[in-house]
């Protein structure tokens, strides 16, 4: 079993309500602390422009007062990078960037030893970062008050999506950012590093990660293989890459993804059937779920969508059991197997996101599919060839579910992290937000 995380382009936001005092101190511990070498440090800040000035001046007097050196001495806020590669990487990066004329603030490193100076440039926005630079380094850019869906939209183009950060002191706008960014941790008025065995379970999503999530109430479950009794496909038609693109739903359809009653309309329309994967999918809780930790901190784990997923049987039994459990998630379906549409006729027509196609996929067609997992419990030779086919493909890794009952494998786990104790602001603008 592997869990992976691949580190992001983890960005924060800050609105003109959020309390300065605590946004620069979750910023410096963000994005330097540890010389910026966490796969969750911050690297990009938007600050709305009508605090930008203020929230300039103090982040440069944090930076002023922080200390490098060696990392044993309690007095060290910023420590050396890992190895001379990093260290003259790192540097060439600030060098060009303080060539174009964009730095904001930095400070002296020493001389001796693997040190880099923290830097804070100057950023149109995240899409002008090509790629993560481990180390301390932070991009800052502006943005308007009525663009925060721009920057969150520009935030979920990267791919990335491991960590993010927000202050604010609109309740409403917390839930409208969480309900619209793609990141498997998100931390709203403290820093954004650091999470907590079993009060924050961690792992990203997209190009952050595998999606499994450590140390979370799903954790242990990913280390356990069911035994299983692999299929072998009967004999039927292949179906054409145009074909399975064409008949891709969507996964907007009917705001399937966001409907509370899904596992009712499946029992609905199943009268009985399939009733193993039903059971299994309701006992999840696809809401938010309280997890226990520190007082003045609120922890909480949903499960969400992946998106599209691709459900291939082979057999009766297990292509059901597949779109039943990726229906339940709230994940738009195409089910491709022998007699499919014979097998789904009770789903189909029901304006539910599922498509049922009769035939085999070949593996090598999954290449250029967009899909974001894939369900199968064939014989080993073509589980092997669906692998080694999702392994070429570029962009997030596509996991393979080849469990018949794995409900939790079908939907991401998002772990959202408030500070409950913050409090303050500018009065004024949450009168008038309210």
């Amino acid at each position: 079993m592997l869990i992976a995380e691949t580190g992001g382009l983890n960005a924060m936001i800050v609105d003109s309500t959020a309390l300065a005092e605590q946004a620069v101190r979750d910023i410096v511990a963000s994005a330097f602390q540890s010389a910026g070498q966490r796969c969750s440090a911050l690297r990009m800040l938007y600050v709305q422009k009508d605090v930008e000035p203020h929230m300039l001046v103090m982040l440069k007097g944090a930076l002023a007062a922080m200390r490098i050196g060696d990392p044993w001495s309690m007095t060290t806020d910023i420590g050396p990078v890992i190895d001379a590669e990093a260290q003259q990487g790192i540097a060439d990066y600030c060098r060009k960037l303080e060539g174009e004329g964009r730095l904001i603030a930095s400070l002296d490193a020493p001389s001796d030893g693997r040190f880099v100076a923290p830097h804070i440039f100057r950023v149109k926005g995240i899409e002008e970062l090509e790629r993560e630079i481990f180390g301390p380094v932070l991009h800052v850019a502006t943005f308007e008050a009525d663009e925060i869906d721009k920057v969150i939209s520009a935030i979920n183009r990267t791919g990335y999506g491991l960590t993010f950060g927000l202050h604010t002191r609109i309740d409403a706008r917390v839930q409208h950012v969480i309900d619209r960014v793609h990141a498997g941790n998100i931390y709203v008025n403290r820093n954004q590093i650091g999470a907590v065995v079993g009060s924050q379970p961690f792992g990203g999503e997209g190009l952050s990660g595998t999606g499994p999530k450590a140390g979370g109430p799903h954790y242990l479950r990913r280390f356990r293989k069911s035994a299983t009794r692999p299929k072998t496909a009967e004999p039927a038609a292949e179906v054409s890459l145009t074909t399975l693109r064409d008949h891709m739903p969507d996964a907007r359809k009917g705001n399937w993804s966001t409907r509370p009653d899904r596992i009712a309309v499946l029992r609905k329309h199943l009268r009985g059937r399939a009733g193993e994967a039903i059971a299994a999918a309701a006992s999840l809780e696809y809401g938010q779920v309280d997890l226990p930790g520190p007082t003045g901190e609120g922890n909480a784990l949903s499960l969400g969508p992946r998106g599209r997923v691709l459900c291939l049987g082979p057999s009766e039994d297990a292509l059901l059991a597949q779109v039943v459990q990726a229906l339940a998630a709230g994940n738009a379906v195409l089910a491709v197997a022998p007699r499919a549409n014979a097998i789904l006729k009770p789903l189909t027509g029901k304006g539910l996101p599922l498509a049922a196609l009769g035939g085999h996929v070949t593996p090598l067609d999954l290449i250029d599919l967009d899909a974001d997992l894939v369900a199968s419990t064939a014989d080993d030779t073509t589980l092997r060839s669906i692998r080694q086919a999702l392994a070429q493909k570029s962009g997030p890794i596509v996991p393979l579910v080849t469990e018949a009952i794995y409900p939790a494998a079908y939907a991401h786990e998002r772990s959202v992290c408030v500070d409950t104790t913050a409090a303050g602001g500018n009065a004024s603008l949450l009168a008038a937000a309210e």
